[in-house]
């Protein structure tokens, strides 16, 4: 039975919960039980999808000591069917507002990485580059097992959050040409409910104002994803785009990364 570990970022957790509420057959569901899971935690419900949860010191005791598969797959294979061998994900969610510091963010993301590689069979990153503070995070010699990370159709780790809702780096190169008069803000959904947490923007009016001059912020994007586990995502927009006094653009996003990257995954580590 195999088992994936998969490591995301807060601000990708709809997109976590989409593809493990719609691909989850023969699948095991384990979230990390701490702060970070609990609206994961919610989002799954929401879907109906079945989950367990615990301490990460404990994740041994749902991990089966010996694998079945063998036996399962001969008798199968003698009643004429395909065997389909079951997978447990274990999931953690990392804190917000670790990519302000690049060094902290790689620190943080590489030991979660070791401590999971010890029970699992391979690991997926939910993340981007992050402004290359994620480059080669793989290349290391403390990580016994695959390392998965989120590619583009053209083979490319993205970028950031923003990029994998767009679909890859090139449509995100493509839609900063586009706007490269004045800068523009791009908000998911997750993003315009959790930005005063980011720290990325300033909270306060007067530091606004000279963040809005400052980066010549001209236009805040509303990027429809599709997924809609957050609420209030309009009015939140309006809210941003009167804070910067900024037009509003809307961008058709999607979830064809997350989806095509955790299928190989799961693919792979089943052979």
């Amino acid at each position: 039975m195999p088992v994936l570990s998969l490591i995301g970022c807060k601000i990708l957790e709809d997109e976590i919960t989409h593809v493990l509420s719609r691909y989850n057959k023969n699948t095991r569901i384990i979230l990390i039980d701490d702060r970070e899971s609990m609206d994961l935690e919610r989002k799954l419900r929401s879907q109906d999808t079945p989950f367990s949860m615990a301490p990460v010191d404990r994740i041994r005791n749902f991990i089966p000591p010996e694998d079945p598969g063998s036996v399962k797959k001969k008798f199968m294979s003698l009643l004429g069917k395909k065997y389909e061998d079951e997978m447990i994900v274990v999931i953690k969610i990392m804190p917000l507002g670790l990519h302000v510091d690049s060094n902290e963010l790689r620190n943080v993301v590489a030991r979660q990485i070791r401590l999971m590689s010890e029970f699992s069979d391979g690991v997926l990153l939910f993340y981007g580059l992050c402004g290359n503070a994620l480059k080669d995070i793989g290349n290391s010699e403390d990580i016994s097992v695959p390392l998965y990370v989120l590619k583009d159709k053209n083979g490319e780790h993205v970028d950031d959050c923003i990029s994998i809702a767009l679909g890859g780096n090139r449509r995100y190169e493509e839609e900063l040409e586009r706007y490269n008069d004045t800068a523009t803000l791009y908000f998911t959904p997750l993003w315009a409910s959790s930005w005063k947490d980011m720290k990325d923007i300033p909270a306060d009016p007067e530091k606004i104002s000279e963040y809005r001059y400052s980066f010549r912020i001209g236009r805040v994007a509303r990027l429809d994803t599709g997924l809609e586990f957050e609420k209030d995502f309009d009015s939140r927009i309006k809210e941003l785009a009167q804070k910067f006094n900024a037009e509003v653009v809307e961008l058709k996003g999607n979830t064809d990364i997350v989806e095509n990257c955790y299928l190989e995954v799961i693919e792979d580590l089943k052979e």
